[in-house]
């Protein structure tokens, strides 16, 4: 025979799993916004081709010979692009997810802003020792790209997992 749980949660408190499937649709949400983020920003702010972070992108699973030249549309570094940039995404949202699972939507927002500056640091300063070419996409835009994604990526969550307080 099963005995009960022994150890009860303080008053007001619930155990719940994780909500996967709200951080997936948050991070794929926030993936795709970040996309359009970057695709607009880099010709207005960068003077860059709209094209040149899909092709950056691109290159971490073609090799560099994907970076020229950087102003066309090619569908197949697009393609790649995205399919590297959202499992990217869906792997930064659900690392995210439990660390803002308890907080209220204010904080996880907060957090998630703060999430994205160190994802910037990280990918922008420790991966350029493995794709180089990042070292040209830091900057003003990619910072704010990454602090919309991730906050939005949060607030999403917070949304979605009707759970949350």
């Amino acid at each position: 025979m099963a005995q009960a749980d022994t150890h009860p949660l303080p008053a007001g408190t619930h155990r719940h799993a994780l909500n996967w499937s709200a951080a997936i649709w948050a991070s794929v949400i926030a993936g795709l916004v970040f996309a359009v983020l970057e695709t607009v920003l880099a010709p207005v702010a960068r003077g860059a081709s709209p094209w040149m972070p899909y092709h950056f992108i691109a290159a971490i699973g073609l090799g560099p010979s994907a970076l020229t030249p950087l102003d066309t549309f090619d569908i197949k570094i697009i393609s790649v692009a995205v399919a590297i940039h959202m499992a990217l995404a869906v792997l930064y949202g659900v690392i995210l997810a439990p660390v803002i699972e308890k907080m209220d939507t204010a904080w996880a927002i907060v957090v998630g802003g703060i999430y994205g500056l160190l994802l910037y640091y990280i990918n922008f300063y420790g991966f350029t020792r493995v794709f180089p070419w990042w070292a040209d996409a830091r900057g003003a835009v990619s910072i704010f790209t990454h602090i919309v994604q991730s906050g939005l990526m949060a607030w999403i969550y917070k949304a979605m997992d009707r759970r949350s307080p």
